[in-house]
């Protein structure tokens, strides 16, 4: 088989391929866990001041509260954001996950005091702006 015949057969295998991905159905899947962290929300605690109520009020219920028996005046308020786009081929996914994103927010609250908090963001940060204005 000549260079030019073998250039043409993969040329002609590759049209082939993708004509039958285009068939196939390529799709995309979102999946998003909790509502995104306003940031301009977490600005405004201040620790030894912010209630626990006003919290609340900023953020809404928890995804979880966690509870230390030796502390037992002692709560952390656990707020979780996640977003994962995956790109499918029929049935097969291509890639664990195309676009990533995830906010964490821990807020240390003693006698409907808070004490502490922390704030952590992991992923495209593009996205954060994206999803930011799907919020407004």
């Amino acid at each position: 088989m000549s260079i030019k015949s073998a250039k043409l057969l993969f040329l002609l295998l590759t049209v082939i391929a993708f004509s039958g991905f285009a068939l196939s159905g390529c799709a995309t899947t979102r999946n998003m866990q909790g509502k995104p962290i306003m940031s301009a929300n977490v600005a405004q605690i201040i620790n030894g001041t912010t209630t626990e109520p006003q919290i609340v009020s900023m953020f809404g219920p928890p995804y979880s509260i966690e509870k230390n028996p030796l502390t037992p005046d002692t709560v952390t308020y656990k707020y979780r954001f996640k977003y994962k786009k995956y790109v499918h081929l029929g049935n097969e996914i291509l890639t664990t996950s195309t676009r990533k994103y995830k906010e964490k927010l821990d807020v240390v609250i003693k006698n409907g005091i808070v004490i502490s908090h922390s704030f952590t963001t992991t992923g495209n940060t593009s996205l954060k702006k994206i999803l930011k204005k799907q919020q407004d």
